[in-house]
């Protein structure tokens, strides 16, 4: 809350033009952003980070056209000038063109707004997906890695694996990496930095023990590190300012006296370089049957930048705006709904905010996670989350954040962004989910509907997968820059989760399946020329090593590689002496 300056006038800030906030909170954004004349093309406004990212200074990219700057001959970014969606917005992927020549991968979200003069301008907003695809490749790796040696181990263990044992061991392979490409849908990157720059650390407090778990992110946000999630409710008390203490103590335990189901302050909090940050706190209360508080699960907000940049406004009283109404979206972000989701009695909690944001009763704020929350997911999104959440569950991972929509009572649909803590015990074993949920929408969203071909051309988009992936295959040596799953629903234009279902029913394997029976084919034909080495084929079929060569290899024919050679060979003897 901020305190009226001594002397002040009742309405000191009120000369601050709102357009002023606006356009300072557009200059100084962390991520990319650009207006444009529809029309034309030229930019006419652009932020700080747009010139970091592209290279060029503020004069110069304003005497560009939006040529210049973006590859404006792919496809997609055609597609995404022409169509729009039930926002008004678009998004697509597409190559950044930097002053030096040099193409960066990135996604961009784009808006339609009309001037006061009734001309059609778009901001563009831009995140860089380079470092994302950097870190993918190194994760992907990383897995194969794991499946690789998991199976050199099974092996020295077992010497004779039944047929059937193979094919389970093969599946789970094929799973596997299937699971590095999940990052399907499209997750509109822009709203969840948004939702980011909120700096949320979960927190659940067993009042009776008097422990706190906090979520990793206390050591991004406040520099603390944490030893198992496990701080004490006076190590919390330490962190507050002295003169505040008292109060905010008081303020806390009082509610907890009380019969409130909420509780919520704003306070300073002792960061661990020394800095002070202003944050502020909402909590859900737990109660046992008589009413007593026996714990609070929470988010504790850090809230600086946002008090420095009003700071900065009392300074400065008008500043030119033309785009107000498309930035609004990120003043209107704050701590929404905090669920907490007991794995072990898969119990679900949810605040009393749900009902004011969804229109949802919280039922005494108990539920089952999969009887009742899930079933408010999209049906569209509804299996992707659930299979991205379960997957974080079953990995070694300890937060978990994603962008989806949800129904609310009415009908409607909000897009929502919700992130994560997950509490493991000592064998690493998830027990328990804490988390928020922002709702980013600004007004309900209309169903989104993606494009489906019509029946007689359904087999047509199938022979144009499997051509995709022959050509990329049997044709090219270049490794992918992108996942696979983005590359493919970039080149057809459909979204990949329609594209392998349709696969998938048509031919009865998945496309990741698919894909590994091209690339021992190609083996094969690679080691029937006697030109190149298993090395060499490794590499050029992008295999992380030899023995994951070997092992796929295996997997799909039955033999091991120099076995292969061994009965080719022999057969191409035979055949010379008849």
């Amino acid at each position: 809350m901020n305190k009226k300056k001594p002397g002040a006038p009742e309405n000191s800030n009120a000369g601050v033009n709102n357009d002023s906030l606006i356009q300072l909170a557009f200059n100084n954004a962390a991520q990319p952003n650009i207006i444009t004349i529809v029309s034309s093309g030229k930019i006419i406004l652009v932020n700080k980070a747009a010139c970091t990212l592209t290279g060029f200074s503020k004069r110069e990219l304003l005497t560009k056209s939006r040529a210049s700057v973006f590859d404006t001959n792919e496809t997609s970014f055609k597609k995404m000038l022409s169509q729009g969606n039930a926002e008004g917005q678009s998004v697509t992927l597409v190559n950044i063109i930097t002053k030096t020549g040099k193409a960066i991968p990135c996604e961009i979200s784009s808006a339609v707004f009309m001037d006061e003069d009734g001309i059609e301008k778009a901001i563009t907003t831009i995140s860089d997906r380079s470092q994302s695809i950097r870190k993918q490749k190194e994760i992907d790796t990383k897995k194969d890695k794991i499946v690789e040696d998991n199976i050199i181990l099974a092996k020295s263990r077992q010497k004779k694996v039944e047929v059937k044992k193979e094919k389970i061991v093969a599946d789970n392979i094929i799973v596997a990496q299937e699971r590095s490409d999940a990052r399907l849908a499209e997750n509109n990157e822009w709203i969840k930095y948004i939702a980011k720059a909120s700096y949320d650390v979960m927190w659940d407090w067993d009042i009776v023990t008097g422990e706190i778990y906090v979520g990793d992110s206390i050591e991004e946000v406040f520099g603390y590190k944490v030893q198992n999630n496990t701080v004490h409710f006076n190590h919390f008390s330490r962190c507050l300012i002295r003169e505040e203490k008292n109060t905010i103590e008081k303020k806390l335990f009082t509610t907890l006296g009380s019969d409130h189901k909420s509780w919520d302050d704003s306070y300073r909090f002792k960061r661990y370089d020394g800095s002070v940050a202003s944050t502020t706190s909402r909590a859900s209360i737990v109660r046992d049957e008589q009413g007593k508080a026996i714990r609070l699960i929470g988010a504790i907000q850090d809230v600086s930048r946002l008090q420095e940049l009003e700071k900065k406004l009392d300074d400065q009283s008008t500043v030119e705006n033309d785009n107000g109404d498309i930035l609004l979206k990120a003043s209107n972000l704050s701590i929404e709904g905090i669920w907490h989701w007991n794995l072990l009695t898969n119990e679900f909690f949810l605040s009393d905010r749900f009902e004011e944001l969804f229109g949802y009763s919280t039922k005494n704020n108990g539920g089952n996670m999969d009887a009742d929350w899930a079933n408010y997911f999209h049906r569209d999104d509804k299996e992707a989350i659930i299979k991205s959440l379960y997957d974080a569950i079953a990995s070694p991972v300890t937060y978990w954040e994603s962008t989806y929509r949800f129904i609310k009572a009415d009908g409607s649909v909000s897009r929502v962004f919700s992130r994560a803590s997950i509490i493991r015990n000592n064998e690493g074993k998830a027990c328990r989910i804490i988390g928020v949920m922002h709702n980013v929408s600004r007004q309900p969203e209309k169903k989104v509907t993606f494009p489906e071909p019509m029946e007689d051309r359904k087999p047509m988009l199938i022979g144009k997968i499997k051509n995709i992936i022959v050509d990329l295959v049997h044709y090219s040596d270049e490794q992918l820059q992108t996942n696979f799953s983005d590359y493919l629903s970039k080149k057809l234009e459909y979204d990949y989760t329609y594209l392998s279902n349709l696969f998938s029913e048509a031919e009865g394997i998945p496309i990741r399946k698919f894909i590994i029976v091209q690339k021992i084919e190609r083996a094969k034909e690679l080691m029937m020329t006697g030109e190149v080495s298993l090395t060499q084929i490794a590499s050029k079929l992008h295999y992380s090593s030899v023995a994951h060569l070997s092992n796929q290899f295996k997997k799909v024919t039955g033999f091991t590689p120099s076995y292969f050679k061994q009965v080719q060979q022999q057969q191409l003897t035979a055949s010379e002496n008849v």
